[in-house]
């Protein structure tokens, strides 16, 4: 039997002439396309009601529910700093539900986190990680959600949240804390008339999750249409409400604050985060969804008309 011993150029010429133009066409689509959105979505049509919902666009005071420290920046900074960003006049508040322990680095994380919410334009006060005995940072370990709804309704009414942003039942990366803090705040609006609209960040595959822009087209299908409106008419703020999701993308500016703000965590800097900050698309662009809310949405709705 004749071995395989051709050479990757040698089989590369094997190719007929038309297909590698064609394959060349494509290569080039796959680099110029996603750079193409990223542009539209974090310079254009950011901005737009169509884009970053009202319930986000036009917040007072947002709320950023976490599990560890550095998942604000590791997941969540395109959000963040793109609401922050598009309104002067939103105050941005982070509660993380421990103090990220699990090696007994809790003192050191906790201290690396005001830096980071510094770097994210969060102020000092509002830049809080608890630490309670039941709510420690363990991946084998499902956290009573009771008890998370409870601080979650207690910062809400402390700080006059009308906007929560959290993980979705994945949690992203998977992490049983994670998901116990999607469950909690899912139940919180759920069941409670007074607690605010709330957004969840879309866990994807793991094949998608490190394509740095290369997942964007397929992201932005659900907004394409969205995107074409917003490119060719404003939309009226109080006449969008449709849809129930939001596209937000870092740009090159926020990009760089993103990564300022995870130097920060200098004790979880290693050198596969160095990676993650480049290839993820969590640093780059955020996806999120609304949870059901009726009472909220009735709010909403009565809102605008006046």
């Amino acid at each position: 039997m004749q071995k395989l011993t051709r050479k990757p150029a040698q089989l590369l010429g094997m190719i007929p002439r038309r297909a590698s133009r064609w394959l060349v066409r494509l290569a080039v689509l796959a680099v110029i396309v996603p750079l193409i959105l990223q542009w539209l979505v974090a310079y254009v049509v950011g901005s737009d009601a169509r884009i970053l919902p009202p319930e986000l666009l036009l917040a007072r005071n947002l709320l950023l529910v976490t599990a560890h420290p550095d998942d604000e920046c590791l997941f969540f900074s395109p959000s963040i700093l793109g609401v922050l960003d598009r309104n002067k006049r939103v105050t941005g508040g982070l509660l993380v539900m421990s103090t990220g322990n699990n090696y007994g680095k809790g003192d050191t994380r906790k201290t690396e986190l005001a830096g980071s919410c510094e770097a994210l334009g969060i102020s000092a006060d509002r830049c809080v990680a608890l630490d309670h005995p039941d709510l420690q940072d363990n991946p084998r370990e499902w956290w009573n959600t009771e008890l998370i709804e409870g601080f979650v309704h207690e910062h809400v009414r402390k700080w006059d949240i009308d906007a929560i942003i959290t993980f979705d039942e994945g949690g992203v990366s998977g992490h049983i804390n994670h998901r116990a803090v999607s469950a909690a705040v899912s139940h919180y609006t759920a069941t409670n008339p007074q607690s605010p609209i709330a957004y969840t960040l879309t866990t994807t595959s793991l094949l998608r999750k490190y394509t740095i822009l290369g997942d964007l087209p397929y992201t932005v299908l659900p907004f394409l249409w969205r995107i074409i409106e917003a490119l060719s008419y404003p939309a009226i703020t109080a006449e969008v409400r449709e849809g129930g999701t939001a596209l937000v993308a870092n740009t090159w500016h926020r990009y760089l604050l993103t990564r300022r703000a995870f130097a920060q965590h200098d004790s979880q800097y290693s050198w596969d985060r160095h990676l993650y900050m480049i290839l993820s698309r969590y640093v780059w662009f955020n996806d999120l969804k609304r949870l059901p809310h009726t009472a909220a949405d009735e709010a909403f709705r009565t809102a605008v008309k006046t």
